[in-house]
């Protein structure tokens, strides 16, 4: 279980064509939640970026690049395969600035060459219920939020919600993938002290 290891939730919305605007995959948020061993402790911390209707979408592909510039030796996802590797790939792909994305795609690229674990694959894989569903079900907090809330908070510049929602994502994932553990009881309680500080809060 010593192994550094970072979560990730990502919230993006599709963009439609408009005049001559194509139409495109915006990533609106992210999230990570990173634990790493030092000395013999665990530490958390825990980030999160969004780029709202008036800034410029780069700025979050660029936080995310940045965020994994130091690949992690595990990394976290809820339904990679089929919704949050896609979604990153075709945000790359129709964003703007083509080095800022291409950059991002690298970073990620080498955070995949490490351990990678679908946390929903315990709960049922691209068959598994809604992530707020197993939340839920499995009694730890999350913060819901419809595509419909999502392109709202987009449109009228709300970060606040944004943020707060893929910060209690990365923590709800990362209480899943313990809560699947048989071996994790000393880590569970170290995150449940971090859960207990204001350093579990995400700053808006």
């Amino acid at each position: 279980m010593t192994t550094d290891t970072i979560v990730l939730a990502t919230s993006w919305i599709q963009q439609s064509a408009w005049g001559e605007c194509p139409a495109r995959t915006l990533l609106v948020g992210a999230a990570t939640l990173t634990c790493r061993y030092r000395f013999g402790s665990v530490g958390f911390d825990l980030g999160a970026h969004s780029t709202t209707v008036t800034d410029n979408p780069v700025e979050t592909i660029s936080w995310l690049a940045d965020a994994f510039h130091i690949p992690p030796a595990r990394l976290l996802l809820w339904r990679a395969e089929n919704i949050v590797v896609p979604s990153l790939i075709a945000a790359a792909e129709t964003a703007r600035d083509a080095l800022a994305a291409a950059k991002m795609l690298r970073e990620l690229d080498l955070a995949f060459t490490g351990e990678v674990i679908d946390v929903a694959e315990t709960y049922g894989g691209s068959s598994a219920k809604s992530f707020d569903a197993v939340a839920h079900w499995a009694d730890v907090p999350f913060v819901p939020m419809t595509r419909a809330d999502l392109e709202e908070a987009h449109r009228t510049g709300c970060h606040g919600a944004i943020r707060e929602h893929l910060a209690a994502r990365v923590k709800a994932t990362w209480q899943l993938w313990l809560a699947s553990r048989k071996d994790a009881e000393s880590l569970v309680g170290a995150t449940e002290a971090w859960l207990a500080t204001s350093d579990s809060q995400v700053t808006l």
